[in-house]
């Protein structure tokens, strides 16, 4: 079933990078929100972005790689929003987007192991 879905999931991976591009460039909007939900929401955007990899691509060295990738964009942005007139860049963000990716990732495999798609080979 989910091998069927690989094709949904890699786009979702590429759309979901986009977006995370775009939100992270434009103005940032005033919101009263609780400290620290800003770095759940990285966590939370980053494992989407992970878990669409995971389930999108079919090998765990390309799972792999694309979750290295969207760490580096992530890092990427962060420098873009220390320069950036109107946001403000952050190793914290950075740190979240990072476990973002590895609980992604966690999470896939998680579903494929129970749904049949199996998890990195020892010999891989």
């Amino acid at each position: 079933m989910i091998v069927r879905l690989q094709p949904v999931f890699a786009l979702a991976y590429l759309s979901c990078l986009m977006l995370v591009a775009v939100l992270s460039l434009i103005p940032q909007p005033e919101i009263d929100a609780p400290e620290g939900s800003d770095k759940a929401l990285h966590l939370i955007a980053y494992g989407v972005i992970a878990v669409c990899a995971g389930l999108g691509f079919t090998s765990w060295n390309r799972r792999y790689l694309a979750g290295a990738a969207a760490i580096g964009i992530g890092i990427l942005l962060e420098i873009a929003q220390a320069t950036w007139a109107g946001r403000n860049g952050s190793v914290a963000d950075a740190l979240a987007n990072t476990v973002g990716v590895a609980l992604g990732l966690l999470a896939a495999l998680i579903v494929l192991r129970l749904f049949g798609g199996g998890g990195p080979s020892r010999n891989a």
